[in-house]
Parts: C-alpha cells; structure tokens; sequence
C-alpha cells in the first residue's frame, strides 16, 4: 500500500515513509474477527484503512459493553503501547477490514532519527481527547432528546457511518431510548431512516430544539 495516501501519514517526506514501509505490513480482516483480546500484550500500532472496529469489555455477568467504535483513517487502542500494559479490552471488526500493522519496537527506535513519526500520535491523541470533551457536554445535558438533537447537528457529516447502537454510545444513552426518539424525531419529520443510517431532513428545528 501506499502509505503517502493514509491521512495520518500525509505530508511525511519520502524517508520517513520509505522507513515506514519497512516495518509496516498490511492485513485484512473478515466481520467477526478478533484483532486482539483483553489482557493480551500489544506488539504493533494498528491503524485501520478500510471497515469499522468495536471495543468491548465483559460485565460481572459476562455481558458485553461496548467501549467505542473506529473507523478508517484512525489508529487503535495505541494507549497500551505507551503505557506499556495490556490491552483493557477487546477489539471486533464490525465489517471486513483491512489494517496497517507497525512495529512498534522498530518504531520507537528511530523516532530520534524520524521525529515526523510523531504526528500521527499526536494527531490520534489530540482527536480522541476531544472526543472524550464532547462526551462530557452531552452528558451535561440532562433531557435525553435534547442530548441527541445536539449530537446530530454536531455530528451530520459523520451519520453515514454511525449506527444508531454507535450513536448511543457516544452520548451514554441505552439503544432503546436512541431507537425511541429518533422514532419521535421522524415523527416531527425531522430526521429518516434509509438502510439503517440517519439523515437530518430538518436541521434547523433540531437545532432550535437542542436549544
């Protein structure tokens, strides 16, 4: 693969993409696969190119909980390989997948000599902390449907990606209640439902609505 045409890696001068490829190797996943399971001892930095990846942990009474959801473009769980720990959770490809896999011994040694190879940490670190920031303002907003209509307006251009499941998560709402007021919001005729992704019909009055 060409790496130049991953976005994390864009702007990186032929050396630093040349070195790149050495120690970069290309898999692919079905839906259904494991990438990695709680407890194990991450060994490569994973950036996901094509498909989706849930993380999920186990309950006391071995439910699944859902942790958040990757998309393309994205690096995953690269926590544990700087902390140096075991990843806290399990990853499942959602889709058939296809992921770069990075040494990450091979990586860390020549960041001194290929200090670009940083951008696409901080880039990953500063995204995800923003994310982790607008968790925290939904989760201020204490009417459930409000809480949603923000989230929709905030989040129209990422819809086609998201399941209703996912957006749930992102706002700490159960499944259930996200089916129920969407159901509302189509009512009003301010959202549809087309193979199972969301798309806004009255963005203005969902706005209004979030106040």
């Amino acid at each position: 693969m060409d790496l130049s045409t991953i976005d994390l890696f864009s702007g990186f001068d032929p050396d630093s993409l040349e070195f790149l490829s050495t120690i970069t190797r290309e898999r692919t996943y079905h839906k259904g696969n494991i990438l990695f399971y709680t407890g194990e001892t991450p060994k490569s930095l994973l950036i996901l190119v094509k498909g989706s990846v849930e993380v999920y942990k186990h309950d006391a009474e071995g439910n699944e909980i859902p942790i958040g959801t990757f998309y393309p473009q994205e690096l995953i769980a690269e926590m544990a390989l700087f902390e140096s720990i075991p990843y806290p959770a399990t990853a499942r490809c959602l889709s058939d997948a296809t992921l770069l896999e990075i040494d990450f011994d091979a990586f860390t040694q020549h960041l001194f000599t290929h200090p670009r190879l940083l951008l696409p940490i901080i880039h990953s670190l500063t995204r995800k902390i923003k994310q982790l920031e607008g968790v925290v303002r939904y989760t201020l907003i204490d009417d459930a449907p409000r809480r949603l209509a923000r989230f929709l307006i905030d989040h129209e251009h990422l819809l086609h990606r998201l399941t209703q499941r996912n957006i749930a998560q992102r706002i700490k709402l159960t499944p259930e209640s996200t089916s129920r007021i969407i159901r509302t919001f189509k009512e009003k005729g301010w959202v549809e439902v087309r193979q199972k992704k969301l798309y806004l019909l009255e963005p203005e009055a969902l706005k209004a609505f979030s106040g």
